[in-house]
């Protein structure tokens, strides 16, 4: 998501200076070409050269490397083959999860419809690979429902927050006594800003992904019995209770058919990154001396004598 949200959300892009000029090929993965014309097909700004900024033509042409490296190692390693068709649904219809990124041109400053198929491949590059690297994992699917469920749920979930285990202790024997949660909650809890010790994402919902929260909260918060005060679980820096009112899981046959739709975003991530920091630092990838250096640790382009 970091590099796509970079592509589409960068400031308008100045255009190739004039000394980055001659040579049409501006980089080569493993032994693939990036053209002038392949970076200047991403903005509109390009049409009209009046300035030179360097340091975003380097960041704008990373992109364009990251996406062939990714690209070419998700095609040797397991046989994906992104097809016309993949990028026109992609286009198209878009999941949730790529929104923002995949957007008609208009909703950009200097964005192109090259830029945005560009966001689209990548997409349908991530989406394939975890895909793959997912059935992988020990135990595969049936062990992320059955061992790591935080991996796969997400939950509403209600907490009263506590600085230490004998309070929080204290906070259950009144819960399991009959005392009302909310109630608890608003005399209690070190947290009183969320309304009734209800957690909930920027947008007010409550069905939440907790990996975030810690290891121990999101396993409770995804196998605590529904309805029922559970805890004392560690959270931060203290201790919590909670309750939950609402669970969504997929079954099995869901998850394999499309784990991108039902992992938790934190796991898609620690499946992903490792991969494709792998993928771009085996890459054979040279730039243009003109434009600069690929650098050693694989992270972006360095300045022309840096």
């Amino acid at each position: 998501m970091t590099l796509l949200r970079r592509l589409i959300l960068l400031i308008p892009i100045a255009v190739l200076a004039a000394a980055c000029s001659s040579a049409d090929t501006l980089a080569t993965v493993n032994d693939s070409a990036i053209n002038r014309a392949d970076l200047t097909a991403l903005r509109s700004s390009y049409e009209n050269p009046a300035t030179v900024d360097a340091e975003t033509l380097r960041s704008d042409l990373s992109l364009l490397i990251v996406l062939e490296a990714l690209s070419t190692a998700a095609t040797e390693e397991f046989g994906v083959e992104i097809t016309e068709a993949d990028i026109a649904e992609r286009l198209a219809n878009p999941p949730e999860r790529y929104a923002e990124v995949i957007a008609p041109p208009g909703e950009f400053a200097d964005i192109t419809e090259q830029a945005v198929r560009a966001s689209a491949i990548q997409s349908l590059v991530r989406d394939a690979v975890v895909s793959e690297l997912a059935a992988q994992q020990p135990g595969g699917f049936e062990a992320m429902i059955n061992q790591t469920p935080q991996d796969v749920t997400r939950a509403c979930v209600r907490h009263i927050a506590t600085g230490s285990i004998g309070e929080a202790t204290q906070v259950l024997e009144r819960l399991e006594a009959g005392e009302d949660f909310v109630e608890v909650a608003a005399e209690v809890s070190l947290d009183q800003i969320s309304p009734g010790g209800l957690i909930t994402n920027e947008d007010g919902e409550c069905l939440v992904w907790f990996g975030r929260a810690g290891e121990d909260f999101a396993y409770l918060a995804a196998t605590a019995p529904l309805n029922e005060p559970a805890g004392p679980v560690v959270s931060g820096d203290g201790w919590d209770v909670i309750v939950d009112t609402q669970r969504q899981a997929p079954s099995l046959a869901e998850l394999t058919a499309d784990p991108m739709q039902y992992l938790a975003p934190d796991r898609i991530s620690a499946i992903y990154t490792p991969w494709a920091n792998d993928a771009i630092r085996d890459a054979t990838i040279d730039v243009s001396p003109t434009v600069g250096r690929w650098s050693e640790a694989g992270v972006g382009i360095a300045p022309p004598g840096e």
